[in-house]
């Protein structure tokens, strides 16, 4: 039996639409399950970094990654801190205080119970943990008054179709306001102060999201007036700050957006996936390499 998913078309009324299907017409769908959305149709700002800031061949054919009791128990945690962040009055209802460790039949017992109920389960420190980065964003009466307010949508999957090389492509925005045109994003780092986290932009294609996310909504019909970030301290006292980027920037990952999507046209319809180029290269290096010797002038290698 399929699940079925509501999806909101521009100029239509709110429709459904099967999550099994091989493609997907351009809309805005809500409730794909995160990894129905990562494994389904189309290319993503991930996908499209991947390929930018690598190969082809990196993105088509990525390394299998097990997952394990730690590395779901991070990811749970993760999807737990964002319901408390962006969904705050969901919290309780959706995330499950579970036992003190992962450990025996009480944790059992417990995940078998989440899993009817459709709660993502934490052991207590971690819930407890939850709930103080939700006090503390939510203090900052700015952040509260976006996120509580108006007509809110949280993680709802976006499907277009390229205008230059007629590719699916999706994404998939943490939060967006309707009534007032404002898509945020929360990205938890190791410090939320203003020159680390230009840093992680830069390092991570911050802006290259914002620049797909924005233009996938705008080419639906739907209005992006601003996109903020919530840089959202990973320790304690869980310290938050709300940035947005300047148009340039925006701009520098858009361009690195088209051209990773007109190669990820050409890889489709060639189904070629080059990894680096064949033959010898010659290595360049800058002039701090040069220790013992002289670098050599410019122009001269």
């Amino acid at each position: 039996m399929s699940t079925e998913v509501a999806v909101k078309e521009p100029g239509k009324d709110v429709a459904t639409a099967s999550k099994a299907v091989a493609t997907r017409k351009p809309g805005i769908y809500f409730n794909i399950d995160i990894e129905d959305y990562h494994s389904g149709p189309g290319v993503s700002k991930s996908g499209l970094w991947t390929i930018h800031k690598s190969t082809p061949a990196h993105y088509k054919y990525p390394p299998v990654v097990e997952k394990t009791t730690t590395s779901q128990g991070i990811a749970d945690f993760g999807h737990a801190t964002h319901t408390a962040v962006l969904e705050p009055e969901k919290f309780e209802r959706l995330v499950y205080r579970g036992p003190e460790d992962r450990k025996g039949n009480k944790w059992t017992d417990a995940k078998e119970f989440c899993k009817l109920e459709g709660m993502t389960l934490l052991t207590q420190s971690q819930f407890d943990e939850c709930q103080v980065i939700r006090d503390m964003v939510h203090a900052n009466a700015f952040i509260n008054n976006i996120i509580t307010g108006g007509k809110t949508e949280v993680e709802s999957s976006g499907y277009r179709i390229d205008p230059k090389t007629g590719v699916l492509v999706r994404w998939r925005p943490d939060f967006y306001r309707e009534d007032i045109g404002i898509m945020l994003d929360v990205k938890t780092t190791e410090s939320a102060q203003p020159e680390a986290f230009a840093r992680s932009v830069v390092n991570f294609g911050y802006h290259a999201q914002e620049a797909h996310y924005t233009d996938g909504h705008v080419g639906l019909g739907r209005p992006v007036n601003g996109f903020l970030f919530l840089a959202l301290e990973k320790k304690s006292p869980y310290a938050a700050a709300l940035y947005e980027l300047p148009p340039s920037i925006v701009q520098e990952g858009r361009v690195a957006m088209e051209r990773a999507t007109e190669v990820y046209a050409g890889c489709l319809k060639t189904d070629t996936w080059p990894a680096y180029p064949e033959g010898v290269q010659e290595l360049a290096f800058k002039r701090w390499s040069y220790e013992l010797t002289d670098a050599p002038i410019d122009g001269e290698e």
